[in-house]
């Protein structure tokens, strides 16, 4: 009995990024903005919205006072396997662990690692609080549409608009940093895509030797985060080939101070790029090949019932129970006590305590309304809330906040319900 008991205790209380998800499709897509040549997304982090700068080139990292506003351990160091950034100079203090952080549904972690920055003011001048790098997306494709500002995240599969045909495999380095293959004036070379370098091609000193073309004008380089540090030599080449597309007098920069030559987002000016992770594969197509159509699945009506434990959404919990991107402080919509579940089918506690919800549903049918939240399909949810432990219920008073609850308690929760929910 009580090896059972313990049995039960670990798989509640595991982190669900450990646990193996339910096979699913999914797509997402999400705006995102451009400031100085940035692509600045929204992220939730251990229940605060923030932006960041997208840096694929580089690792999850904030800047050091949002170590208090995010609430995170300053004690707790990240999990890493290295020290400081692997492909850029940007000065680090420590390593701390982020307890949850999500980009919509499909992007998701528990106990992520984070770099703490020692000093970028031109990240604060951005208005970010970091900047989040590729092993926050290895697990889905990742799709970045320049023109209409779109980041589309899909799994398993690449969006059906991006050709099979146009696609060339990608190698992952250390730290889920992605190389692709460019060929430049017939000669072949392995560029990480750094989503910070705002140029189209930048060469550490050996690589920049290796190409001929005629001398072009210096451009601006950049010192990790910071502003502007010196300038770099130029040659125009005679042609670059990336996947099946080719571009004449491309501007190639050299970089005395980069460990590793890279492609920028001069690329994403060319075209719509999808990254996969997973096949190690990486699609690329000029904007007007093929008609962009999302894909996203619109998700059934969500009808809620009295006497019933009703499946919810993360728009009818912004809609109906709290809109937490346009309120900071929690605050009540509905006229109606509310019991909310967090549960995923794999959670043995979740599936116990289930059918004894949908008895006080009926007890206390047009009293209370009794709500589930699948954590398997609400990442963001249970990120908003720092929800990392299964079944997790919160009982919301009319013009109150949560009361929460952990775990599989049908006694406590029904007095929970009749002293606090119905006082």
């Amino acid at each position: 009995m009580k090896t059972k008991l313990f049995i039960g205790l670990v798989i509640m209380l595991l982190p669900l990024l450990t646990i193996a998800q339910s096979k699913n499709t999914a797509t997402e897509v999400k705006d995102y903005r451009e400031v100085d040549g940035k692509i600045i997304i929204g992220m939730v982090v251990n229940g605060v919205q923030a932006d960041f700068v997208l840096d694929l080139a580089g690792h999850n990292a904030i800047l050091p006072e949002y170590v208090e506003k995010f609430n995170i351990d300053p004690n707790q160091e990240g999990d890493f396997h290295y020290d400081s950034f692997l492909y850029k100079k940007v000065p680090t203090s420590k390593s701390v662990s982020i307890s949850t952080i999500s980009f919509g549904n499909n992007v998701f972690g528990n106990s992520v690692a984070a770099f703490v920055l020692e000093d970028e003011p031109y990240l604060r001048k951005l208005g970010v609080a970091g900047v989040v790098g590729g092993a926050l997306f290895r697990n889905v494709v990742l799709t970045i549409d320049s023109k209409r500002k779109k980041i589309t995240t899909s799994v398993p599969y690449r969006p059906s608009y991006m050709k099979l045909d146009h696609r060339a495999d990608l190698s992952i380095l250390p730290g889920s940093v992605v190389a692709f293959s460019v060929t430049i004036d017939g000669e072949v070379f392995s560029l990480a895509f750094d989503t910070w370098n705002e140029g189209m091609v930048t060469l550490t000193s050996s690589d920049y030797a290796k190409i001929g073309g005629s001398a072009g004008n210096e451009v601006a380089l950049y010192n990790g985060y910071g502003q502007l540090v010196k300038t770099s030599n130029t040659k125009v080449a005679g042609k670059c080939d990336f996947v099946k597309n080719s571009f004449p007098g491309m501007v190639v920069a050299e970089n005395k101070d980069l460990p590793r030559s890279v492609l920028g987002t001069g690329i994403l000016k060319e075209g719509i790029l999808s990254i996969d992770f997973q096949k190690q594969k990486v699609y690329f197509q000029a904007f007007d090949l093929a008609e962009v159509k999302d894909e996203v699945l619109s998700g059934s009506t969500v009808t809620v019932e009295a006497g019933k434990l009703n499946p919810i959404t993360r728009d009818y919990f912004l809609e109906h129970i709290y809109d937490y991107r346009k309120d900071k402080e929690f605050v009540f919509k509905g006229d109606k006590p509310v019991v909310i579940d967090f549960w995923a089918t794999w959670c043995g506690p979740c599936m116990r305590l289930i059918p004894e919800l949908e008895k006080m549903a009926e007890k206390y049918k047009d009293k209370v309304i009794f709500l589930k939240v699948n954590a398997d399909k609400e990442k963001e949810l249970c990120s908003m809330f720092n929800v990392v432990a299964l079944p997790t219920l919160f009982f919301i008073p009319v013009g109150g906040k949560p009361i929460i609850e952990t775990g599989a308690m049908p006694e406590k929760f029904e007095k929970i319900i009749q002293e606090q929910l119905l006082k």
